[in-house]
């Protein structure tokens, strides 16, 4: 499927010359602003008495947007990216899903190309629009993180649990003030182990996760490819990747190196990201790769 009267966008020239895997790549479009900052089981209780850490103004500090106004495009294009998620994650009832189905990766090529802001206002939208539990795990960390901006950046979290694998994860979830959403920030385990920590000891967290909270859908804020290995290793874990690339900016090549670096998940897609706004036309667009 070709879009703007038959010229390939640049995530589907990547994705063209992917061999056929287990799947093909989708692409999306999403006109997200360019200066886009980037217990077991906590049920939907009042935020009061689920001890809420996140609340409105750290979610909005994060780049949650505004999906109350009728009409608002990206917050409609937020929810055609959700739709599709939640379709491939296993259907209306996450509990019913394989652990894996419930697992998806939000990266990019590079940094700063809207991937946290991109997870956190699909985090969000599932879990306030199809009222579907959601976990958001922070597994970047950089400066301006998730974590960060919550003001959760020295928090325990996914490192901790790496480090040891004793600890009980229902004491770092944090709750938000989106009552089916929860955090997980990634924590300081690394910084605390003289020897170093594994990216492998990670990702066995990240499918003790799956395993253990089988009513989530586990949401992964990752690094950019090209600047960690931790989405490497984490696509084979995930049923989906879904790879922002800002338009306008991300060269071909790095979209094609990003592709090659995850394309070990079955169901990889692109999302572009900071369309400008005069692409009216492409509100909603969709393509397949195959």
């Amino acid at each position: 499927m070709t879009i703007d009267g038959g010229r390939l966008h640049l995530i589907e020239r990547a994705a063209a010359r992917l061999e056929p895997a287990a799947a093909s790549p989708a692409a999306w479009t999403a006109a997200a602003p360019v200066a886009a900052r980037a217990a077991d089981n906590i049920g939907p209780l009042p935020a009061a008495e689920r001890g809420v850490v996140i609340d409105r103004a750290a979610l909005e500090r994060g780049g949650m947007i505004d999906g109350g106004k009728p009409g608002a495009r990206v917050a409609e294009e937020f929810r055609i990216v959700q739709a599709e998620i939640l379709r491939r994650s296993g259907g209306a009832n996450q509990s019913d899903a394989a652990p894996r189905c419930k697992l998806v990766m939000v990266t990019s090529a590079l940094p700063r190309e809207g991937k946290s802001f991109t997870a956190l206002n699909v985090a969000v939208g599932i879990a306030r629009n199809d009222e579907r539990r959601v976990l958001l795990v922070d597994a970047d960390g950089k400066a301006g993180s998730l974590g960060d901006r919550f003001g959760l950046a020295a928090a325990p979290g996914l490192l901790d649990l790496a480090a040891d694998r004793t600890r009980d994860p229902a004491g770092l979830i944090v709750a938000s003030a989106i009552a089916n959403l929860d955090f997980l920030p990634l924590g300081s385990g690394a910084e605390a182990s003289p020897e170093g920590l594994g990216e492998s000891s990670t990702a066995g967290v990240i499918e003790m996760l799956a395993n253990r909270y089988h009513d989530r859908l586990i949401l992964i804020d990752a690094p950019a490819c090209l600047s960690s290995s931790r989405p490497h290793l984490f696509a084979p874990l995930v049923a989906q990747v879904v790879l922002v690339v800002a338009a306008g900016s991300t060269q071909e090549s790095d979209v094609e190196a990003a592709l090659g670096l995850v394309r070990s998940c079955a169901g990889v897609s692109l999302l572009l990201n900071k369309v400008r706004r005069w692409h009216a036309h492409s509100f909603g667009s969709y393509a397949s790769a195959s």
